[in-house]
């Protein structure tokens, strides 16, 4: 059998091998979740985001295409591309909408960044490129923005990590490990995953191979993380906050790892303290990403065993899984204001749109 390497693979990342051969079976919905539709797309799916308001669906490609699709029909509506995507051909690795603010009169901004260290900002309805920034010598692989919108911060294949101001476009300061290899107080390795804490614009939490996640706060007079989280094996995007009440006074952190064991586990957020060791119920996957699904569910997806399950967060039993998928998952997000959400999960050349029964 032939294989080839996964598009982002150059030779420094996790992601699998895999066949160009139609699989067997047909992706199946078990438990409490129903296949809606199934879209499928010209390249391999990397990464995908709903916007704010729900009904729009963001779809980043290997080709670096970026697709975005209406919900509630599947129809492609726009595609983000210029000259630069099209001579580097490189994976679209992360996407983020900017959070809009009430009399935003400029519409859907899009945050998405690219295998060859661009970073571009797409004004969606005109389907053009408003920016572009260049992180020289580095794939980018993920990115943030904060609550408010005014800042993101862009992580890779270096330890360093960027924020910008999102008006002018600048780098507002460039965080990093102090040079001593036994203070540990960044990253050693690539970073997968960044994700800025709910209602805290300074405060942001990231995470790679090098078995950490980092806690960031960009107003310590400090380069360097304030404090870290030993365990946690990420290799993509599978870091997620939640605030447990109103206030946001007390929170979790659910990471998930590429690995065979405690792949996926809840943190507290004020202590650092494993709070559970989710168990791998129908023989868990080795995870890419993860995410809350508000108070109720886990949604988590992976390789190995090439599926996304649905969590029940009192029981942390497996309520719903999509199965029998051609690749490894390397995206899961849901639409977060709706009353019965929809659930994507990009696999091969497709996103599966599903929804909880």
């Amino acid at each position: 059998m032939h294989l080839v390497q996964a598009p982002l693979s150059t030779a420094t990342t996790p992601r699998e091998t895999v066949t160009n051969s139609v699989p067997v079976m047909a992706p199946t919905a078990e438990g409490n979740l129903k296949i809606m539709n199934t879209l499928e797309t010209n390249s391999e799916v990397m990464c995908c985001r709903f916007n704010p308001e729900g009904g729009l669906l963001a779809v980043g490609l290997a080709n670096g295409v970026t697709k975005v699709y209406a919900t509630d029909t599947g129809h492609c509506v726009y595609s983000l591309s210029d000259q630069d995507t099209f001579n580097s051909h490189l994976p679209v690795t992360c996407l983020r909408w900017k959070p809009t603010k009430e009399g935003d009169s400029y519409g859907n901004m899009l945050l998405a960044t690219y295998a060859d260290g661009k970073i571009k900002i797409w004004h969606i309805s005109t389907s053009s490129c408003i920016g572009t920034l260049t992180e020289a010598s580095k794939q980018i692989l993920a990115c943030a923005y904060n609550s408010s919108g005014d800042r993101f911060v862009t992580a890779g294949s270096d330890t360093k990590l960027n924020v910008y101001d999102e008006r002018t476009k600048q780098v507002i300061c460039t965080l990093q490990p102090s040079s001593s290899h036994l203070v540990m107080d960044g990253h050693m390795s690539r970073v997968f995953s960044v994700q800025y804490t709910p209602g805290q614009d300074d405060e942001f939490l990231s995470g790679g191979w090098d078995d950490t996640v980092q806690f960031w706060d960009t107003r310590v007079d400090t380069k360097h993380s304030v404090r870290k989280i030993f365990g946690p094996h990420i290799c993509g995007d599978a870091l997620d906050i939640q605030a447990l009440s109103m206030s946001g006074s007390s929170r979790q952190i659910l990471t998930g790892s590429w690995r065979k064991d405690k792949t996926l586990q809840i943190w507290d957020y004020g202590s650092g303290k494993l709070l559970k060791d989710v168990p791998s119920d129908y023989n868990g996957s080795m995870l890419y990403c993860v995410q809350w699904q508000g108070p109720d569910s886990i949604l988590a997806g992976g390789s190995d065993n090439n599926m996304m399950r649905c969590v029940d967060q009192g029981t942390f039993q497996t309520t719903g899984r999509l199965v029998d998928l051609p690749r490894a998952v390397y995206t899961v997000d849901y639409e977060r204001h709706s009353h019965h959400p929809i659930i994507a999960a990009g696999t091969s050349n497709f996103i599966y749109l599903v929804k909880r029964t």
